[in-house]
């Protein structure tokens, strides 16, 4: 029983040398997931509510038959006609893509550097002042990660150090990326241990710390019931 226990107890020691590191990255995890606002972290705090621009009366020349043949799409199954920076376009859809069109003149509306900025002062209340925009072509960085490319991403001066990311081809803005999103990031990549990816819940070092955290309680609960069963020993001698 001695030899147990002490065994248990060495075991117990190690484990919690080896592990301590990574539950205290697992509970700060926890401190700040629980504290931060989702909708904070997401962005959606200080956008700009205000009802989008209402199509205009007339304008519209150009039918959805050719800002399907000026997109150049195949197999289009989606035309919308919304407003994109108060003009009237036609957004398609289609098998190998997605485009817009202007649907007053019929030629291609693509996402250039000032109408991406505007788009992004746009989407904030407070209307900031912008400070760089770049459009990425590829080797996206990891707060846009398995986004599609390209996409504007366009730098905000303001209090949360906003990032816009907008779809080049669509104008939709793709991702809201500020401080308390990378906060989250940063040790939501401590909670996965996925250093890469950030996004792999079945990584080998998850798994095996994961393992070492159960044994780590389990002989410390053990190394309890040691010293229980020898405490009822003593008192009933």
């Amino acid at each position: 029983m001695k030899n147990s226990q002490r065994t248990t107890l060495a075991l117990h020691r190690w484990l919690g040398l080896i592990t301590g590191l990574q539950l205290l990255f697992w509970c700060a995890g926890g401190f700040v997931f629980s504290t931060h606002d989702i909708e904070w972290v997401r962005g959606n705090h200080g956008r700009d509510e205000s009802a989008p621009t209402a199509l205009p009366a007339t304008g519209i020349a150009a039918s959805p038959a050719e800002a399907i043949a000026t997109s150049g799409l195949v197999g289009v199954h989606e035309v919308t006609l919304t407003t994109q920076l108060g003009k009237p376009v036609y957004r398609l859809v289609g098998q190998d893509g997605s485009a817009l069109v202007d649907a007053a003149s019929g030629e291609a509306f693509v996402i250039d550097e000032g109408q991406a900025s505007q788009i992004a002062q746009g989407d904030r209340a407070e209307k900031p002042e912008v400070t760089q925009a770049t459009l990425i072509t590829g080797d996206a960085p990891t707060e846009f990660r398995g986004r599609d490319l390209p996409a504007w991403r366009v730098d905000l001066a303001d209090a949360d150090n906003t990032h816009i990311y907008i779809d080049q081809v669509t104008g939709a803005i793709a991702a809201r990326r500020n401080d308390a999103w990378r906060r989250f990031d940063f040790f939501w990549m401590l909670h996965t241990m996925d250093y890469s990816g950030r996004d792999n819940f079945n990584t080998p070092w998850l798994v095996g710390f994961s393992v070492l955290g159960l044994l780590s309680v389990g002989s410390g609960w053990a190394i309890w019931l040691f010293r229980l069963v020898r405490k009822l020993g003593r008192a009933a001698a």
